[in-house]
């Protein structure tokens, strides 16, 4: 009993590793993307919470933009309303909203 309660604790720890692995691999991707910008200055949060995960300085404009990365996430199944009606959506590409403190600070999203 002991051992399945455990299985299944390390099973989710697994899961949860290949996701935070997977938003790494997204963010050090646009990192490199922005950075190739030779008028760009690109910054990370040291503690890595926060409502960004980069800002950038634009040199000519000296602008600021922050920008939260989201690593691409697909529908796996149809979505059912409650009048019966199925909305084919296998394949579409699930947006996530800012949330109230990203939106005062107009944090863009960007999908790797």
């Amino acid at each position: 009993m002991v051992w399945q309660v455990y299985w299944q604790v390390s099973l989710n720890g697994m899961a949860n590793r290949k996701t935070n692995i997977a938003g790494l691999i997204a963010e050090l991707k646009v990192q490199l993307r922005l950075a190739n910008n030779p008028n760009m200055i690109v910054f990370t949060p040291l503690g890595g919470n926060g409502p960004v995960d980069i800002v950038t300085l634009n040199l000519t404009t000296g602008e600021y933009q922050g920008y939260d990365v989201k690593s691409k996430n697909y529908r796996k199944k149809d979505y059912l309303a409650n009048d019966g009606y199925e909305r084919k959506r296998i394949g579409s590409l699930i947006h996530r909203t800012t949330t109230p403190e990203q939106k005062k600070l107009k944090v863009k999203i960007i999908y790797e």
